[in-house]
């Protein structure tokens, strides 16, 4: 997306679209962004799609690799990251998640609160976002 709006992007015969995600952007220090994107279909020509994802584990720190500079992003737990997204997604707890509030002084309170959700939380177990309420959300934090 474009500071003015959305920019249309022609398909190329015989070839794939691949959006890179959030954790992309970070393990490649800002190299790979992740787009903001969205889909128009036309009524006249068919689109297939065959979406895939790839997450790391939930426990996993992602960080900018080593080899590409000094990082522009602090540590971010993928497992507090996702929980957060769905919970700003579904459970309209406030603001979603972005990976902007893992960038390098961003001051935002999820660099520390995703060590005490870490801490609590049981991955084995089925996530309940009303019981995860109180690691979800700024006012316990």
């Amino acid at each position: 997306r474009a500071p003015d709006g959305w920019v249309t992007v022609r398909p190329e015969p015989a070839a794939f679209t691949i959006n890179t995600g959030d954790m992309a952007q970070i393990y490649s220090n800002n190299r790979y962004h992740a787009p903001e994107h969205r889909v128009l279909t036309s009524p006249s020509t068919p689109r297939y799609s065959a979406p895939f994802f790839y997450n790391p584990a939930y426990t996993a720190a992602v960080q900018p690799l080593p080899s590409l500079g000094a990082p522009h992003f602090d540590r971010c737990v993928w497992g507090y990251f996702r929980a957060m997204r769905f919970a700003g997604d579904f459970a309209d707890y406030g603001e979603e998640i972005q990976i902007s509030d893992f960038a390098k002084g961003s001051g935002s309170w999820h660099v520390s609160n995703q060590s005490r959700f870490m801490a609590e939380v049981d991955f084995d177990a089925s996530f309940d976002v009303e019981a995860m309420r109180p690691l979800l959300t700024r006012s316990s934090a």
